[in-house]
């Protein structure tokens, strides 16, 4: 008995290993994608000299994000060969971040960098929409150009992403939407920060490069900055269609594929900027991305990698604490060496991506993020809302924003 429990132990410590490389083979694959588009330069790429469609960006702002700044710098300064028209989208003029992006836009215009700019109010959500979804829709009604994108306003992308991901949605067939995976590359000051990069970076970069190599394109959208022909956003109703959803980009992506279109992943990264984000405040959005990926996630060909890692961890965890509770230590050794592998893999996985490096304070994060996942999912199922920007969403059984029923007509 305890010869099988010993090599048990060592066959989940290899799956272990061997799920680790099967990821790291898949990031690599795409890391060295990037690497040669970088190479190449403009000259290198497929539409590189020629005009591109006019393009507006809708970026929906509410709140005043981390070096702001920054992201409005990036924002604005496009290397696209074409008319970029950008729109700020705002509830109202008294959000902290509207006069910064007024300023903002006045520093671009007074540079004489290409790209238009402007500033609009969309008013409040109506309870059927997030504030996300609710600015995206009021900006687009605005939109002028051929093309539209819609951007994130925490992330900071490159000047060539916008150019790379209209490239790759006119030169691909079927192509629906074209997305820029995320990255979190700042180096963490909390653990917090360690904790979001990680989950980031380590659990869900890997299980998207994962899927475009077996599958070369992606069942939904993470749309941190996603890119559409107008012609695809008119089989949404231009996004009406996904009215009643918190999870937006990824329902939005999941209608396109059911209409017989693609969504692609371009070999770009986008930086999200994270800094600062203190545990209580990680702790919810940890529990914010498990909701999102109960309504979002529409396969287990994503979601298994992520929940495989769990699996691997709380089960050498479990047979570790057995064994050591009836002094069974050979059995607990390979068992406690998955539990190492699971938290060192998603530590390797997240440099691969381009993440910064974990300090030792920060060596137990990853173990902390695999043990308190089982309750913040019994957290979200038990209580069905989301904190997010400043509102709180009500959810129902299927994690989709809850709508009232009016209260019945008194008859007479």
């Amino acid at each position: 008995m305890e010869y099988a429990a010993i090599g048990l132990g060592l066959l989940l410590f290899l799956a272990t290993i061997w799920d680790h490389f099967r990821l790291r083979r898949s990031m690599l694959e795409q890391r060295a994608a990037a690497r040669r588009l970088a190479l190449a330069g403009p000259a290198g790429r497929i539409l590189a000299g020629k005009p591109l469609p006019a393009i507006t960006v809708v970026r929906p702002v509410r709140g005043l994000d981390v070096e702001a700044a920054k992201n409005l710098t990036a924002a604005l300064d496009i290397d696209y060969p074409g008319e970029v028209e950008t729109i700020f989208v705002f509830d109202d003029e008294l959000d902290p971040a509207f006069a910064p992006v007024r300023q903002a836009i006045a520093a671009h215009v007074a540079s004489g960098r290409p790209g238009t700019a402007m500033l609009m109010v969309a008013g409040s959500p109506p309870p059927t929409m997030t504030g996300k979804l609710h600015a995206m829709i009021a900006g687009l009604g605005h939109a002028t150009g051929e093309l539209v994108a819609f951007g994130d306003s925490d992330t900071r992308p490159h000047s060539y992403s916008l150019r790379m991901a209209v490239e790759k949605l006119l030169t691909t067939e079927r192509a629906g939407s074209v997305f820029v995976p995320v990255v979190a590359t700042e180096a963490p000051q909390t653990a917090g920060d360690a904790g979001a990069a990680l989950m980031l970076n380590g659990l869900y970069g890997p299980a998207v490069a994962n899927t475009v190599r077996k599958n070369g394109d992606m069942p939904f959208i993470m749309g941190q900055l996603m890119v559409f022909r107008r012609e695809t956003l008119k089989t949404m109703h231009d996004l009406t269609s996904v009215s009643g959803e918190l999870v937006d980009d990824m329902r939005i992506g999941m209608d396109l594929v059911a209409a017989g279109y693609r969504n692609l992943v371009t070999e770009d990264t986008l930086p999200v900027v994270i800094r600062g984000l203190g545990l209580l405040d990680f702790a919810r959005m940890f529990r914010r991305w498990l909701i999102f990926s109960r309504s979002g996630l529409p396969t287990w060909s994503f979601k298994a990698p992520v929940w495989l890692r769990g699996a691997e961890f709380w089960l050498g965890f479990i047979m570790a604490a057995i064994a050591l509770h009836h002094g069974q230590h050979l059995i607990a050794i390979p068992a406690a060496a998955t539990v190492v592998a699971v938290s060192a893999s998603m530590v390797r996985l997240h440099r691969i991506l381009g993440g910064a490096a974990i300090g030792w304070r920060h060596a137990w994060v990853p173990a902390a993020i695999l043990l308190l996942g089982p309750l913040v999912l019994v957290s979200a199922i038990i209580k069905p809302e989301v904190a997010w920007r400043g509102r709180t969403y009500q959810l129902d059984a299927r994690s989709k924003l809850h709508r009232r029923e009016a209260a019945p007509a008194h008859r007479t």
